[in-house]
């Protein structure tokens, strides 16, 4: 073993978001060479991704952790597919993100508590895993070489600022499919009499949606954008006890987000309101 390298056995390997991404992003060039010629990968692809790993984060990472890891990977890419087939729900290929309306979220969240992760929220190189444990292949727009994708900032999703600018301008008319979608999935029947026109309580969800997509493109704009700011942060989430919650509570928040530095990014662009359903959502998970 090499000086410098923390040696941790299969069960204490801790996968980072960092470290997930690595992989992920591994494997889909991988895929890309023709290195999956089925369901799996050859094994030189899991060391390759475990030598890349053990050199990028200083800890010693074996080809069987990473192939540990796909296990995990195959059920999260299930439980997505299985809640995206389910009635009420909808799918924003753009955002990469399963929508719903609040009393659909609630449902499942009460009866799958862990589902809280995949719902009106973006789903994180939702293509690469789509390549990686899906039926999906490679295509031209993993075309890159490893040397390439080695160089890029490991946090940034170049299509964010694209989906940002863009969805502004048919938010409207995304919210309305959005809405109708899951009305239509959920079996919610209209009155003939109501067939062309849209309700004042239609049209106030509608309004609200398109308004909360709005604010998500803007989010979206500054979420990669300079480095964390810890501090910042932490005065950030605590601002919310004149909200409410108690101090243990913004503490479990707060560390969540240090761990996780996408949504940690994603929580600063965020206005109060948007802060406060995302705190709702979380802290809902952990009960």
């Amino acid at each position: 073993m090499s000086k410098g390298k923390e040696k941790v056995s299969s069960k204490q390997f801790r996968w980072l978001p960092p470290m997930h991404e690595t992989m992920l992003r591994i494997l889909a060039q991988e895929a890309h060479k023709g290195n999956k010629p089925s369901s799996t990968f050859k094994a030189g692809s899991f060391a390759l991704v475990a030598k890349e790993i053990t050199a990028q984060f200083g800890v010693e990472c074996h080809p069987s952790y990473v192939e540990n890891r796909m296990r995990t990977l195959r059920t999260m890419w299930s439980t997505i597919q299985t809640i995206r087939k389910k009635s009420g729900f909808g799918w924003d290929d753009n955002l990469k993100m399963i929508t719903c309306d609040p009393k659909t979220y609630q449902e499942e969240v009460m009866a799958h508590r862990k589902h809280a992760e995949f719902l009106n929220k973006k789903i994180d190189m939702y293509d690469e895993l789509a390549i990686v444990v899906g039926k999906d292949t490679a295509t031209g727009g993993f075309s890159k070489s490893y040397v390439n994708l080695e160089h890029e900032p490991h946090n940034v999703d170049e299509s964010a600022e694209y989906v940002a600018d863009n969805v502004e301008e048919d938010v409207v008319e995304k919210g309305k499919n959005t809405v109708e979608s899951s009305t239509t999935g959920s079996g919610i029947s209209k009155s003939r009499k109501r067939k062309h026109s849209v309700s004042n309580a239609d049209e106030s969800v509608l309004t609200d949606l398109s308004d909360q997509l709005k604010e998500i493109a803007v989010a979206l704009k500054e979420i990669n954008r300079g480095p964390v700011d810890y501090t910042a942060l932490y005065n950030e989430v605590m601002t919310m006890m004149a909200d409410g919650y108690s101090e243990d509570m913004l503490a479990t928040a707060f560390d969540h987000l240090c761990e996780n530095e996408k949504t940690a990014r994603g929580f600063l662009a965020k206005n109060a309101r948007l802060r406060k359903m995302w705190l709702d959502s979380f802290l809902f998970s952990q009960l």
